[in-house]
């Protein structure tokens, strides 16, 4: 079950909205959420729930059916630095086969957190950078379906950066965003003097990039091309990330993990789906789906839950 576990994370994320929304602003760029790596921004929302469902070949018997809902919640300290908690749980299952009954388990993820600071750097030409730290905390998830015994620290980046300043037209609805970082294991992985492994785990580098074609953007700062009111909302997106171990020794290799979809932008919430398709062996081997309502309590509820705690920016303006 490595690799269901593997793909629910990537699916869930440790983590999106009409033109008028707060979320992920940058000069006239609204940046959509992205549903398998997490976007740049900082804000005040909910995804609630992530839902992921993969298949997995059986070891030694039937597919493994494994059913994901994560949670998250974020909170802006200052306009400029947040933090978010998620927590979720899995539902593997699996089928009976000629010589095995059917089996269902259900377990809770272990506890994430991240503090994340972002900055539109330069609004012109829809650039905005972010630097953020996740924590896992081992023992707070369901350890035989794999939830990790010990902890783990990320430190990461990200970007997004809009095209609207490129000459040609067709290109400004066009954005890209992307990740990259490296997962610090609280206990290493070692082979015990049997040949087995310990209960540590392998550091590892983690990444990802996605591009999102807005027609929010493309009505509003481009051309109106008359498209109708829910089709002008979409956003097309496509989105790879991997991980690769970092340290010796390992026992899972390089993933690769490719998530076309598209994402409609409400009223103060984002509806997203995408294909989940491993991209080699070690990702998995059969295609999976990830589905997202995402929340915005600073366009739902402005005057509490969505506005900063301070108003002061974290590092000025």
């Amino acid at each position: 079950m490595s690799r269901l576990r593997l793909l629910a994370v990537l699916a869930g994320v440790l983590l999106p909205t009409a033109q008028a929304a707060a979320h992920g602003v940058c000069g006239p760029r609204v940046f959509a959420n992205t549903l398998t790596i997490e976007d740049p921004a900082v804000a005040d929302e909910a995804a609630f729930p992530t839902f992921a469902y993969m298949r997995e070949a059986g070891e030694d018997g039937p597919s493994v059916h494994a059913y994901d809902f994560d949670f998250e919640y974020s909170k802006r300290i200052t306009p400029d630095f947040g933090i978010s908690v998620g927590y979720g749980f899995t539902v593997a299952s699996q089928l009976a086969g000629k010589t095995s009954k059917a089996n269902t388990q259900f377990g809770w993820h272990n506890l994430e957190l991240l503090a994340k600071y972002a900055k539109c750097v330069d609004p012109t030409q829809e650039l905005m950078l972010a630097f953020g730290i996740g924590r896992e905390f081992g023992r707070t998830g369901t350890t035989r379906l794999e939830a990790e015994q010990y902890g783990a620290t990320a430190p990461t980046a990200y970007f997004g950066r809009g095209l609207g300043d490129v000459s040609a037209q067709w290109l400004r609805p066009l954005a890209v965003t992307g990740t990259f970082g490296y997962t610090i294991a609280d206990k290493g992985l070692k082979r015990t003097s049997d040949g087995e492994f310990n209960l540590g785990s392998a550091n590892r580098w983690q990444g990802g990039v996605a591009l999102q074609y807005s027609l929010p953007y493309l009505q509003a700062h481009v051309k109106d091309m008359g498209l109708p009111e829910w089709m002008g909302r979409l956003t097309p997106m496509l989105e790879l990330s991997w991980t690769s171990p970092a340290t010796a020794p390992s026992q899972l290799g390089t993933t690769y993990l490719l998530a076309p979809g598209i994402a409609y932008a409400g009223e103060g919430y984002q509806l997203g789906i995408a294909a989940l398709i491993p991209l080699n062996r070690a990702t998995g081997s059969h295609v999976g789906l990830v589905a997202q309502l995402h929340l915005y309590f600073d366009d739902l509820l402005p005057n509490s839950l969505g506005k900063p705690i301070f108003d002061a920016p974290l590092l000025g303006r």
